[in-house]
């Protein structure tokens, strides 16, 4: 795929340039040092944008708040090409996954293995996809929520629609938030979209190596979350999110990077809980949303080689305190993360271990620290 710039990286600008022997992308430092105002500056629209989108959240009744709060942080705090386009592309992948979720619980309930081996056909394609760097986000975001409908079929077949409806109707407003607001400061002016140059054929043997562990990892962590009774959803998440690494020594680190992001999180969960039970005012809680947002956009920007743990915060804030009013308080988002996230980091582990092809680490010098994947599109949920 072309070069693509980074907005917001560690502390410096990056460009994804491909990796062709493992038919991936890494990223490389640039220039100088982003400057710590412009750092500031993006992380207060950010921060003012979620607030913004938590306001009109509560305002339109939406049953997802949350979602569409933390679809606004993420589109706006890091992008490897626009802003716009990452909101684009979060809109249809998520609306392709939710859809063929549908489909999938509708048509092929009560056929368990039937619906496993459309599943991983389905999740092999848009792996594949993602590899080749075609609207590599739309394809991952594809994925997810593919597997975030099934999961909500399988326990709730009953309810499964209007739940799919609330979730696509809370990232449009999320992503609708994150645009206005961008035009409105005029941090983004930009509206056209990158869909990727790299051929599509020949297949790459490497990219459907992969490809296939990825869905392999997925299906058995939905398989063993069942059986032992642990967030199924949350733990195939955390699997695909995982095992786009390069190599496993990257797949060990982001988990760790995930985990510290969810720690600060519920830190800043509780500490909100607390003042907002002594001060119940939506003003409040607002404002902590927005200081929120603001500190983990800027470890996001400013954080080295930990600024991915500063995405995984402000993706978590939200989730955890802009939830809807009968869900306020609870930590239980957080727990399900936590055990969602260990589980899929141990299924990743064993299946990325035995697998054949997949490195055990970077075998060239490695780029800068980055909280930039080192995958085309952002890795974020």
């Amino acid at each position: 795929m072309g070069h693509l710039a980074v907005s917001a990286a560690s502390g410096q600008n990056f460009k994804i340039v491909p990796d062709h022997d493992f038919g991936a992308a890494r990223a490389v430092s640039t220039s100088a040092p982003i400057d710590k105002r412009q750092a500031t500056f993006h992380a207060l629209v950010t921060g003012l944008a979620s607030a913004i989108c938590l306001i009109l959240a509560s305002a339109w009744d939406l049953k997802q708040p949350n979602l569409a709060v933390w679809t606004t942080f993420l589109v706006m705090a890091q992008h490897s090409y626009s802003s716009f386009q990452k909101g684009i592309e979060r809109i249809i992948g998520r609306g392709i996954g939710i859809f063929l979720g549908l489909v999938v619980v509708t048509w092929l309930n009560n056929m368990p293995l039937v619906v496993l081996m459309v599943v991983g056909v389905l999740l092999t394609a848009f792996f594949y996809l993602y590899f080749a760097g075609r609207m590599a986000y739309t394809f991952l975001q594809a994925g997810l929520y593919l597997v975030a409908v099934l999961e909500i079929g399988t326990a709730a077949p009953t309810t499964v629609f209007s739940e799919a409806k609330e979730l696509f109707a809370a990232i449009v407003v999320g992503v609708f938030v994150a645009d206005l607001v961008n035009w409105l400061v005029g941090s983004e002016a930009d509206l056209g979209l990158e869909l990727g140059e790299t051929p599509l054929f020949p297949i790459r043997g490497e990219w459907i190596n992969q490809s296939v562990m990825l869905s392999v990892t997925v299906l058995v962590t939905l398989v063993g979350a069942h059986v032992i009774g642990l967030p199924p959803a949350q733990s195939a998440i955390s699997v695909i999110v995982l095992t786009v690494a390069p190599h496993l020594q990257a797949l060990i680190v982001k988990g760790e990077l995930r985990l510290l992001g969810l720690i600060l999180a519920t830190l800043w969960g509780l500490a909100t809980f607390i003042l907002i039970g002594l001060l119940p005012y939506f003003s409040l809680l607002v404002l902590l949303v927005f200081f929120g947002v603001f500190v983990a956009t800027y470890f996001t920007i400013t954080g080295g080689p930990y600024g991915y743990a500063g995405l995984q915060m402000g993706l978590v804030v939200p989730m955890l305190v802009a939830s809807a009013p009968i869900e306020f308080g609870s930590v239980t988002p957080a727990e399900q993360r936590f055990e969602g996230i260990i589980l899929g980091l141990v299924a990743s582990i064993l299946v990325a271990g035995i697998w054949p092809s997949f490195p055990t680490s970077e075998s060239k010098p490695a780029p800068p620290p980055s909280p930039v994947p080192a995958m085309p599109g952002e890795i974020d949920v």
